[in-house]
C-alpha cells in the first residue's frame, strides 16, 4: 500500500512524498485512512523551523522528520491486541500527517462522531493539550484566570476556564487573535502591545493579581512575567513547552515566587495515565468528554479554522503559522484532497 505523508527535508522547508505502507500490523496498531489531520504550529512549528535543536531534550533535530500528532480517519483493519476501536469506526489518534496510517491504538484511537464536521472535530487534539492546565490548577468558581497567548492552546484553555466558572481574562500581542477569541466567547482580552498589561490586571483584580496565570506560549522571559501578575498563594500553570534559549536575571521572579508562596506547575498533558486507574484522571476520558464538547458545540471551534488545505498545500500553510501570526491559527489537512 502506498501513503503519502509530509516530511520535513531540512529547517524551512516541507513537502509530500509518497512512501510504501506495509499493511501487516502489530497487535496495538490500527489501519486507518486519514481524513483530516491538524497543525500544531508550537511543537511542529520547532521542527520546522529548526528551534527543536535548541531544545536541551528530544532527538536534537534530526532531519528529514516526519511530523504531525492530531489525526483524524476511518479505521480499515486493526490487530490482534486492539479494543478501543474496530473497523468502520472513526477516530482520533496521536498519528502523523499522511493519508493512511498505523495508529498506535494501545495509546489512542479514540471512536468519535461519525456526523461532526471532521474538520472541526480535529481540533480535539489541541484542546487536549489546554485541558491540562484546568486539570493543574486548583481553581474554584468565581476565580480570576489570566491566559497569557491566544493561539489555539490558549484559547481552548480560556474556554474549559470559563466553562469550570473562573472569571478570564485573555491577552496576545495580535489583536487578531484576541477577536478570534472573543468570537469563541471569551469576553475580557487585553491587547499586551497597546495597553499596559499589568494595569489591566491590577484594575480586573482589585490590585490582588490573578489567582491563576496560564502562560499559554512557551517563553521563558513570559513566564517570568506571569509570575509578577499572580496573586499572594497564586498558581503560575506552565501550559506552553519552553525552547528557546533565554538570558534574564531570574531573581525577582524567584524572590516574588519565594514571598509571595505562589506556586509554578508543570501543565504537560502526559503527566496523566493514559487509561482509566482508580484515581479517575486519565487522557482517554479528557478526549471523549472534549470530542463530545465539540461535537455539542460546547467548546467553540469554527472561529479558529482559518486555513483548510489540501495536503500538498504545506510549505505555504507551515510559513504562515510561524510567520504570519495575524493571519494564521488554526491549520487543517484535508486528506480527500490531493
Amino acid at each position: 500500500m502506498k501513503t503519502r505523508q509530509l516530511v520535513v527535508t531540512e529547517p524551512g522547508r516541507i513537502e509530500v512524498e509518497e512512501q510504501d505502507l506495509d499493511e501487516n500490523l502489530k497487535a496495538n496498531e490500527a489501519l486507518v485512512q486519514s481524513e483530516y489531520t491538524i497543525v500544531s504550529a508550537g511543537t511542529e512549528g520547532a521542527g520546522f523551523t529548526g528551534l527543536v535543536k535548541e531544545m536541551p531534550f528530544g532527538d536534537g533535530g534530526q532531519y528529514p522528520r516526519t511530523t504531525g500528532y492530531g489525526h483524524l480517519g476511518t479505521v480499515l483493519s486493526i490487530g490482534s491486541g486492539v479494543s478501543m476501536c474496530k473497523p468502520g469506526d472513526r477516530v482520533l489518534s496521536f498519528s502523523r500527517h499522511a493519508s493512511v496510517v498505523k495508529a498506535d491504538a494501545g495509546r489512542m484511537a479514540l471512536p468519535v462522531s461519525a456526523t461532526a464536521p471532521g474538520q472541526h472535530l480535529v481540533f480535539t487534539r489541541m484542546a487536549g493539550v489546554s485541558i491540562a492546565a484546568l486539570r493543574s490548577a486548583t481553581i474554584q468558581p468565581g476565580d480570576t484566570v489570566l491566559v497569557i497567548g491566544m493561539g489555539l492552546v490558549g484559547n481552548f484553555a480560556a474556554q474549559l476556564f470559563q466553562q469550570a466558572g473562573a472569571e478570564v481574562m485573555a491577552t496576545d500581542l495580535a489583536q487578531f487573535r484576541l477577536d478570534k477569541a472573543k468570537a469563541c466567547g471569551v469576553g475580557r482580552v487585553v491587547n499586551a502591545a497597546k495597553d499596559n498589561l499589568e494595569e489591566a490586571v491590577k484594575e480586573w483584580t482589585g490590585g490582588k493579581g490573578s489567582h491563576v496565570v496560564v502562560e499559554a506560549i512557551g517563553r521563558s522571559e513570559v513566564v517570568a512575567q506571569a509570575v509578577m501578575l499572580a496573586r499572594r498563594y497564586g498558581e503560575v500553570i506552565l501550559l506552553g513547552s519552553p525552547r528557546a534559549k533565554a538570558v534574564f536575571d531570574a531573581t525577582p521572579m524567584l524572590l516574588r515566587l519565594h514571598i509571595e508562596a505562589i506556586r509554578m506547575i508543570g501543565a504537560l498533558e502526559w503527566r496523566w495515565p493514559q487509561h482509566e486507574t482508580e484515581r479517575g484522571r486519565d487522557l482517554t476520558a479528557n478526549y471523549r468528554m472534549l470530542a463530545e464538547w465539540i461535537a455539542k458545540g460546547r467548546l467553540q471551534v469554527a472561529p479558529l479554522l482559518t486555513h483548510l488545505a489540501a495536503p500538498d498545500q504545506c510549505q505555504q500553510i507551515y510559513d504562515g503559522l510561524t510567520g504570519k501570526k495575524e493571519e494564521f491559527l488554526g491549520a487543517v489537512f484535508d486528506w480527500t484532497q490531493r
